[in-house]
């Protein structure tokens, strides 16, 4: 089962791994720098959020790959 708190912690470690700020990742996943304060405050995010959200993680994790 995905978690809120999940997608946190990969955001996170993702933007650690990456030396990004979550305010980037954020603008770059979905327009929004306040995304993971949104997460950690209790928000919910849409299904079409999450799917960018994943499409980013995994976009980055190729290209580093490479």
């Amino acid at each position: 089962m995905i978690t809120v708190q999940s997608i946190i912690d990969s955001i996170e470690a993702h933007c650690h791994a990456r030396g990004i700020a979550e305010t980037t990742f954020g603008k770059r996943a979905v327009n929004d720098g306040k995304l993971l304060a949104r997460l950690r405050a209790g928000k919910s995010i849409s299904i079409d959020t999450y799917n960018r959200i994943q499409e980013v993680l995994q976009s980055d994790t190729r290209e580093a790959a490479e």
